[in-house]
């Protein structure tokens, strides 16, 4: 087994590290520790070495570091389990279990084939997008010092300040001057926002959200809509269902489970199956 985890953390991760040193001598088991340096190249190679022997890698942290190990465990037969120990916890978030629960999946023997998204050769396991959220993304520049209400400060601010995004895509209209838009294959982002109510792990598929609206007021409905789960319904949200998306604008910054990966333009898409997540029993799916 190899636990993976960002130095630094608050209580909840060192709960965490110390249930399994626990665990790991109640159950004779032998753990491989990786403590994050910070600096992606070097981390991601180090636990691709790792993940060609380890039958089980365990995330103690947030999206970020969930994002780190699918990027370096993709395509090993490794299996993947998670602890949330982080800011946001949104890929987390969809599963609704509890800190026990998170723990006896740990050592579950049940797993789900969970779908990642592509853009190029980095992956991303929950929600990526264009605009706005990537703006919100740049102006935190990894400070969370508030926690959770540093996604809705910041949210907040880019409101009256980010510039609105004019995309084209391969195979539709141009998106005329909007907010942002996202491909998610979670629902939730921004620490329990959730943009994409209709997003699944497990169809193959990222919700496609294009959010046309364009001055601040109309930004302020829809990010209020949002904070209630009711944004769905208003005349500047819209969605459909993609197995991927050529966005040929360029020189726009692409965000994807918290970091900015890429920049436009740049081929997004689903990878069916991709992973495999540790479960509790009688869960096929998060929807």
């Amino acid at each position: 087994m190899l636990v993976v985890y960002k130095p630094g953390g608050g209580g909840r991760l060192q709960r965490h590290l110390r249930w399994l040193r626990t665990q790991a001598k109640q159950r004779q088991l032998t753990i491989s520790w990786y403590e994050t340096t910070g600096f992606y190249g070097r981390d991601h190679d180090a636990i691709r070495l790792q993940a060609q022997v380890q039958k089980l890698i365990v995330v103690v942290g947030g999206d970020g570091t969930i994002n780190l190990v699918v990027n370096a465990m993709y395509g090993s037969a490794a299996q993947l389990a998670c602890l949330p120990a982080g800011t946001g916890n949104d890929f987390c978030r969809q599963f609704g279990y509890s800190q026990r629960q998170w723990r006896a999946a740990v050592f579950s023997p049940h797993c789900i084939a969970l779908d990642l998204g592509a853009i190029g050769a980095r992956y991303f396991v929950n929600i990526a997008g264009v605009g706005f959220n990537a703006e919100v993304v740049k102006s935190l520049r990894g400070n969370k010092s508030v926690g959770a209400l540093s996604y809705v400060w910041g949210g907040i601010k880019q409101l009256f300040c980010a510039p609105t995004v004019q995309l084209t895509t391969a195979l539709g209209p141009e998106l005329q001057h909007g907010m942002m838009l996202l491909l998610a294959n979670g629902r939730f982002f921004a620490a329990g926002l959730k943009p994409a109510p209709l997003a699944s792990l497990q169809d193959g598929q990222l919700e496609c959200v294009w959010f046309s609206a364009r001055n601040w007021w109309q930004r302020l409905v829809v990010f209020a809509a949002m904070l209630v789960g009711c944004h769905q319904h208003l005349p500047w949200v819209h969605r459909e269902k993609r197995t991927h998306l050529d966005i040929t604008t360029p020189g726009l910054a692409v965000e994807a489970d918290g970091d900015l990966v890429a920049t436009t333009p740049v081929t997004i898409r689903s990878l069916p199956g991709a992973v495999q997540l540790r479960v509790l029993p009688a869960t096929g799916s998060s929807d």
